[in-house]
């Protein structure tokens, strides 16, 4: 037993270090525990007692914990992760349905576009197009420049230019 000094009932501090004591042998238990394979049964029970009793937070005393078998204990355990990886794959695929849904509406925003500035391309050039469908000898600036290259022509060739050109186009 260890050596008390003048206070009645305590342990002095030099004796303390080298004798084990409960919650050391506790604590080297549990670490054990923490660290073990799970390779024998008692391992695995241990574990899935100490996971559901943080999962409920229930102490590991709790009777209903202890009414569990451990195949109840281990299909519990695999339920609550299979439950949280379907639900990541619900969450998953309703994320990827959104963008794809985003997608598809700006995919059809952008067509649309496309077809009303086509529309406008279209109308533009049927616009251009009834000018254009006029008769060009008729418009008075291309008729004014036309009588310009004439006069030019004639003063660097003379006289006798153009008058071979007929003026009938049809």
């Amino acid at each position: 037993m260890a050596q008390t000094d003048d206070r009645e009932g305590q342990e002095s501090p030099r004796d303390v270090a080298s004798e084990p004591t409960v919650v050391d042998a506790i604590k080297a238990v549990a670490a054990y525990n923490a660290r073990a394979d799970l390779n024998t049964e008692k391992q695995l029970t241990l574990f899935l007692q100490s996971w559901w009793s943080r999962t409920y937070n229930r102490p590991l005393k709790d009777p209903l914990l202890l009414s569990y078998t451990m195949e109840e204990l281990l299909y519990e355990f695999y339920d609550k992760i299979e439950r949280r990886a379907a639900e990541e794959e619900r969450s998953e695929s309703d994320s990827v349905k959104i963008e794809e849904d985003k997608e598809k509406a700006d995919l059809d925003w952008a067509e649309q576009e496309e077809k009303k500035e086509l529309e406008a391309l279209k109308a533009q050039a049927a616009k251009e197009e009834g000018q254009l469908t006029q008769d060009p000898t008729k418009d008075p600036a291309n008729v004014k420049w036309m009588q310009e290259q004439m006069e030019q022509g004639k003063k660097i060739f003379g006289e006798s230019f153009g008058e071979d050109i007929e003026e009938d186009f049809e």
